[in-house]
């Protein structure tokens, strides 16, 4: 896949040259989730040049999987891999895509502009009344989640089947899971937004993060609804809101691009331009070893020391820099962070950071617009 680093400035060049190759008008129109025009324009990149055959496959496999359209993703995996079979990452995908194409697509029914009051769940998590298949549930979303999850008690107390897949999912503290368990919510209700065929990740209720919470609140909302929402706001007092009401209020450059499954967001740190995966599952803003290169005047004068990383895998220990107060120039707003760690050996994906709440909290309300592909912080 290409660089998710050179994202941005690819979608520049692109945008300044009317004679960009059709590939790399594919590759933009994918990063912005322009799905027809991407299919459109990747398609004719692959009759013109078969190299670019297994790259804009994977592209249109990653594109339908965020969409909820499983069936036409597993056909684009199953091209990558033909194109390509000793591709470990697409290798590892197709069991998972196999198992939701098995089920019927993610359909929106409704997306209705509507607003709803968070619940006092957690400090950092939005928590939101979710309708399940008949029951109500009260469930948080997490834009860095390729796909919704909720704990076993949950699955079990909604009446879901549960059925297996045999493949590694990889996830943030860096020990992978061995296998997954999924389960297909028929309806979901958030709001004005009706969804059907909502596929979810079963967990464990031991682990991380449904361990010490209670049933019928062990569950995170996936980048697929939240896509489905096509935007969203949240705001310091606590109304949530979607769909055609919380659109950016103040249209600006475009800062928020997809790199596979991954939401991605430009950051500005000392002048210095970077990007950082958007995820607002995340507490913590965890900076990686992109940042350390591109800021090592930084990082030479923070603390070294050890920190923990923890996941649905569990927790590991990484060697970490701990540093002083950090602005962030994000979504038109500077956010200071008062000790942010970066982790010089251990990066999630190949972006610079991973932005969680200690920055979008500062903020008295947060917009994701997935029409505009802007994030906003006011």
């Amino acid at each position: 896949m290409l660089d998710a680093n050179q994202a941005f400035a690819l979608r520049d060049t692109v945008a300044a040259n009317g004679h960009a190759p059709v590939f790399y008008r594919g590759a933009v129109e994918d990063s912005l989730n322009r799905v027809q025009e991407a299919q459109r324009d990747l398609e004719k990149a692959m009759a013109t040049d078969p190299l670019h055959a297994f790259e804009a496959h994977e592209m249109l496999a990653n594109e339908n999987f965020r969409n909820g359209r499983y069936r036409e993703g597993l056909a684009e995996l199953e091209a990558a891999h033909k194109s390509r079979p000793d591709a470990a990452d697409v290798k590892n995908f197709l069991p998972l895509m196999r198992a939701l194409a098995a089920w019927p697509d993610m359909e929106v029914v409704d997306c209705r502009g509507s607003r709803v009051k968070m619940q006092e769940e957690s400090k950092h998590t939005q928590w939101l009344p979710v309708k399940i298949d008949g029951h109500d549930v009260i469930y948080g979303f997490d834009s860095g989640a390729a796909l919704s999850t909720m704990g076993e008690a949950d699955a079990k107390q909604l009446g879901l089947e549960v059925r297996h897949v045999d493949m590694q999912l990889n996830e943030a503290s860096g020990k992978d899971v061995q296998g997954v368990d999924l389960a297909m919510v028929h309806d979901l209700v958030i709001g004005g937004l009706h969804l059907r065929n909502v596929p979810f990740f079963v967990l464990q209720d031991s682990g991380e993060p449904f361990a010490k919470m209670a049933v019928g609140t062990r569950g995170l909302l996936g980048l697929p609804v939240m896509l489905a929402m096509q935007s969203v706001r949240w705001d310091s007092e606590g109304w949530f809101t979607l769909g055609s009401n919380a659109h950016v209020r103040h249209p600006s450059a475009q800062n928020l691009l997809f790199h596979g499954t991954t939401a991605i967001v430009e950051v500005a740190v000392n002048g210095r331009a970077l990007i950082f995966s958007l995820d607002t599952g995340a507490v913590d803003t965890d900076l990686n070893a992109g940042f350390a290169k591109a800021l090592p005047e930084l990082v030479a004068r923070g603390k070294k020391e050890t920190r923990a990383i923890t996941g649905m895998g569990g927790s590991e220990n990484y060697d970490s820099v701990l540093l002083g107060p950090v602005t962030f120039s994000v979504g038109g707003h500077d956010v200071v962070v008062l000790a942010p760690h970066v982790f010089p050996s251990h990066s999630l994906g190949s972006f610079d950071g991973n932005m969680g709440h200690d920055i979008l909290d500062q903020a008295k309300s947060v917009t994701i617009d997935f029409k505009s592909m802007a994030l906003e912080l006011q």
